[in-house]
């Protein structure tokens, strides 16, 4: 016996089959069944093993994918009261996430079997999104020796990357690059040189007019230039998660023009913010990694994602206690919270810009980062067979971004005070129904 959920009357809009339409959408078991139009007899009539049907009006909604993330940063283990993983999967629901992929950066690092397995373990037991481990490319994310990539695999290892690696070991890298090949998986190296990369903000008049040390364009560049040489030698798909400057775009532009298998992402909040907003607020919410740059990066920002040289929006979560972020702006740690303002910011600055149309924006947030991760015969599409998750949001709803209004335990927010448009208000995972009234998930 088993159960259905329809939904009924949204507009559906299917990025990877490219449907776009007002129609229901049948859930059977967890997986999904049909897109056309049903009713209750008729599921009962065509799955008669089915005993309950739980309806949802989807009217004047849209009916998407659920949507995946590939950049949060998780504080289990190691740092569990910023962001366990059982909340911050609860957190991705209330987003309209249905699948997280989560970074290594935790101590211990994920770099072996047991902790893979210990992500999706917890994951399984909260009960919200799915939550994949990216494991360690190198032990401990050290740069030298290799972690046991095919035995990750087995244990759901969906990506490889050091993420922030403390050292610069090229050699390392690029050994990890040819094996993650042999295997199909894609190496998310972090894009930044550690030996440039430093300041507090983007390098430039800005931060010599706020006295802050600058990071410099270049070190975004010079790494993500190097990884894409590593992907022509190797011929392991490349996947540049963190772009932010006119001339990381251009490299990957070049790169994919040669067919090195290289993809690359942007984070949501880096299309909202200058450098200049980050020096007249001097507020630690606005200090992000990489850093918020100028109008003329986020314009080819924009550039990249209209040609698809960027295919891929991604949280960035990383949450940061209040008490570490009250810190004077050169000591407080980077990062900000942003599953939950991800689809509004992307919605917000690219769709009602006129810079990209509905369908693909969520393009960027559904099936291609499942390819990236290696999720697409599961996730990221409505289609008969693959998971039954869905983001049903209302693209005109307009919402105040406050520290009440957001469920992570931290609130490092750069949105804090403002207005963004388009929240969703159901989240269908694991054959449940998450009305989100936004106020805690039950």
């Amino acid at each position: 016996m088993s159960k259905a959920i329809l939904v009924k009357g949204g507009r559906v809009i299917d990025p990877a089959s490219g449907h776009d339409a007002v129609a229901d959408v049948l859930i059977v078991g967890g997986k999904f069944a049909g897109i056309g139009k049903f009713s209750e007899r008729d599921v009962h009539k065509q799955f008669s093993d089915v005993i309950d049907v739980e309806t949802l009006d989807a009217s004047n909604q849209v009916v998407a994918p659920g949507l995946v993330d590939m950049r949060a940063h998780m504080g289990e283990p190691g740092h569990d009261s910023e962001e366990s993983i059982a909340h911050g999967a609860e957190v991705a629901v209330r987003g309209g996430f249905t699948t997280v992929a989560c970074l290594p950066d935790t101590e211990p690092a994920l770099d072996n079997v047991a902790a893979a397995l210990f992500v999706k373990r917890q994951s399984e037991k909260a009960g919200f999104a799915e939550v994949h481990p990216i494991c360690a490319l190198t032990v401990n994310r050290e740069g030298r020796e290799l972690t046991e990539i095919g035995q990750l695999i087995e244990a759901g290892a969906v990506a490889f990357g050091d993420e922030q690696r403390a050292s610069d070991e090229p050699a390392g890298i690029l050994r990890g690059m040819r094996y993650a090949a042999m295997f199909d998986r894609a190496v998310i190296e972090y894009a930044q040189d550690p030996r440039l990369a430093s300041g507090a903000m983007n390098s430039g008049y800005e931060a010599t007019l706020a006295g802050l040390p600058g990071m410099p364009a270049v070190a975004e560049e010079l790494a993500i230039a190097r990884a894409c040489m590593f992907a022509r030698e190797t011929g392991c798909h490349y996947h540049a998660p963190l772009l932010s400057t006119r001339n990381a775009v251009r490299a990957v532009k070049r790169a994919q023009k040669l067919n090195v298998p290289v993809t690359s992402g942007v984070c949501a909040h880096q299309l909202a913010f200058t450098d200049e907003v980050v020096r007249r607020a001097y507020d630690t919410r606005f200090k992000v990694y990489p850093p918020f740059r100028s109008e003329d990066d986020i314009a080819w920002l924009k550039r990249g994602l209209k040609e698809n040289i960027i295919t891929c929006i991604s949280s960035g979560h990383r949450p940061v206690p209040p008490q570490e972020k009250e810190l004077e702006f050169g000591r407080a740690p980077f990062g900000a919270v942003g599953l939950e303002t991800t689809l509004a910011a992307a919605i917000t600055y690219l769709v009602d810009t006129g810079d990209l149309g509905l369908s693909a924006a969520l393009a960027k947030l559904t099936i291609n980062p499942a390819r990236v991760l290696r999720l697409h015969d599961r996730k990221g599409a409505i289609a008969e067979g693959l998971d039954g998750d869905l983001c049903v949001f209302d693209p005109k709803h307009e919402w105040e971004v406050t520290e009440s209004a957001l469920a992570s335990h931290s609130k490092n927010s750069p949105f804090i005070g403002m207005k963004l448009t388009g929240r969703a208000k159901f989240t269908v995972t694991r054959g449940r129904i998450f009305e989100l009234a936004h106020s805690n998930v039950t």
